[in-house]
């Protein structure tokens, strides 16, 4: 019962490492806290430790480790439905300004960094240097601007 009840609890231990490895969103965490709880009652039982030691043992080692698994899976669940905010992605709807403009392209600084840009299509008038925009999309290395309208806050 004793080589039992540590092979429990390694296997318990290496699952909690493959969840912080490997994200399952808890299910790896939640297996592995399972099976420490049941290591650390095998050991206990397999003692002359009376069970009335062991099983609120396992089942308090069980409880909090499914219980930090549930609540670890819920915020990485929670961090997969975040909005981006770092990468090219987060520069949509982001505020950008013009340098130079040639016709319905140009080059426009945005997030400290020069891009290519053009504009919209169906948008008429051609931005000045200097002129507030703002970025719709990104394909390539190019963004895809449109004037900022006067309604827009510009803080």
């Amino acid at each position: 019962m004793t080589a039992l009840g540590v092979l429990a609890l390694v296997l318990g231990v290496l699952l909690i490492v493959v969840e912080a490895h490997a994200p399952t969103a808890g299910v790896l965490g939640g297996l592995g806290a399972l099976f420490v709880g049941a290591g650390v009652w095998l050991l206990f039982t397999s003692s002359d430790t009376a069970q009335m030691i062991a099983i609120p043992a396992a089942a308090g080692v069980a409880v909090v480790g499914v219980g930090l698994a549930v609540v670890g899976g819920r915020k990485a669940l929670a961090a997969g439905h975040a909005p981006v905010r770092t990468g090219m992605q987060s520069l949509i709807g982001s505020d950008a300004t013009v340098r130079n403009w040639k016709g319905r392209q140009g080059q426009v600084e945005a997030a400290g960094s020069l891009w290519r840009a053009q504009t919209l299509f169906g948008d008429d008038e051609t931005p000045t240097a200097g002129d507030s925009v703002i970025v719709e999309q990104i394909r390539g290395l190019t963004l895809t601007v449109r004037r900022r309208e006067p309604w827009e806050l510009q803080l």
